[in-house]
């Protein structure tokens, strides 16, 4: 495995995986100096002819959300990263394109770990990556907990150019399935209404087998009528199982998109197709691959 040293820096790049899809990502897994490790993953967009980067918040993850390799690691959660750190791997991805392409279009901070739970960190490094014209716009994406969003509601606070908050479940109980720690939602989303009146926010929903029955079109549809016209886009993403999830992706797709679409009056809903299933490319699956961090054998009973 060939290791890439940034003098200077304290991260290196250890591996490197060109997409075997043609969607010509490439995937990163970074060391900083203590030997913690995160991902990035360099992104084609299409519509902007140039790459972006989705990056990494933490060395791991605390919030255990079953629909994510890092939970089912043996290190699921090691550190924060520092804004230098974050902002080291940045200016390496970007100096792979820049010749090509000028800045990188944006930064989504949609990587391992979560931003709201290194947000000062985050903030710093993503100040710097604008100031040092690394990217043109920075977007956060976050299972979006209250205390975090109230803190975003506070004079003067710094916020990212767009969000994308993850809501995954109609009510509190069908949501802490995938996010244990989630709040309810119809106690957050009238918090998240308020930041998409300053910033552009996408309502993110993974599809699962467990939350698109029938009952849960009506529940969702329900919960969000009254925010019509509010966020930018409902974001329908279909699941890419990962090893140890207790998650199944969803038989009703189809089904579930076309309801949410007939029955969401003054929304945008837009379905997200997994490439990850292909490209290893869900949170954390990278780095558990290639670093060899699968979960953990059963301890034997006594």
């Amino acid at each position: 495995m060939e290791v890439m040293h940034a003098p200077g820096n304290s991260v290196s790049i250890i591996s490197t995986v060109p997409s075997k899809a043609p969607d010509r990502s490439v995937k990163y897994v970074f060391r900083t100096s203590d030997r913690a490790t995160f991902e990035a993953v360099q992104l084609w967009e299409g519509e902007h002819q140039a790459y972006s980067v989705c990056m990494s918040a933490q060395a791991g993850c605390r919030y255990g959300c079953t629909h994510c390799a890092t939970t089912f690691a043996r290190t699921p959660f090691v550190r924060n990263l520092q804004a230098e750190e974050i902002t080291s791997a940045v200016g390496q991805l970007e100096e792979h394109v820049r010749a090509q392409q000028g800045p990188l279009v944006w930064v989504d901070f949609a990587g391992v770990g979560d931003a709201a739970a290194n947000w000062t960190h985050v903030t710093t490094a993503a100040k710097a990556i604008l100031g040092r014209e690394l990217a043109r716009h920075v977007k956060v994406t976050s299972i979006a907990p209250q205390a975090w969003v109230r803190n975003l509601l506070k004079p003067k606070s710094w916020l990212p150019d767009r969000l994308m908050f993850s809501l995954h479940g109609a009510n509190a109980a069908q949501r802490r399935v995938v996010i244990p720690r989630a709040d309810d939602p119809s106690t957050v989303l009238p918090l998240w209404a308020t930041v998409a009146e300053m910033r552009p926010v996408v309502v993110n929903y993974v599809l699962c087998e467990h939350n698109t029955r029938p009952e849960d079109e009506t529940a969702l549809t329900r919960l969000l009528a009254p925010y019509a016209g509010c966020f930018s886009i409902l974001r329908l993403s279909s699941f890419n199982p990962v090893l140890g999830s207790p998650l199944r992706p969803s038989t009703r797709e189809a089904e579930f998109i076309a309801a949410l679409t007939r029955d969401l009056d003054g929304w945008t809903v837009s379905h997200h197709l997994s490439a990850g299933r292909e490209t290893a490319a869900a949170c954390g699956q990278l780095r558990a691959e290639i670093l060899d961090l699968a979960p953990p054998a059963k301890r034997p009973e006594l």
